[in-house]
């Protein structure tokens, strides 16, 4: 239960981000913060040495649903971009 306590402030930080109407350009740039950088390679590192709890599996499966969803934003703004042009 404690990974899942701790991704809640994974979805608060893009929550926060997203509620505050970000610009197109604030969306592009956008990165997460170092907390949630460092955090997000200590699982990887976990992972790829075998040594990953369950919970931090969950943990990590969440920042992995994360990265897509903003990838997804930043691809879709690009696509706009170039079509407006």
């Amino acid at each position: 239960m404690a990974a899942k306590r701790r991704t809640n402030w994974l979805t608060e930080e893009i929550a926060n981000f997203l509620a505050s109407c970000p610009s197109r350009e604030q969306l592009l740039s956008y990165h997460p913060s170092v907390p949630t950088q460092e955090r997000g390679r200590e699982l990887l590192e976990k992972s790829k040495s075998g040594r990953i709890t369950a919970d931090e599996q969950w943990e990590l499966d969440q920042f992995e649903h994360v990265e897509m969803l903003m990838q997804l934003i930043k691809a879709r703004l690009r696509v706009e971009k170039v079509v407006r042009s």
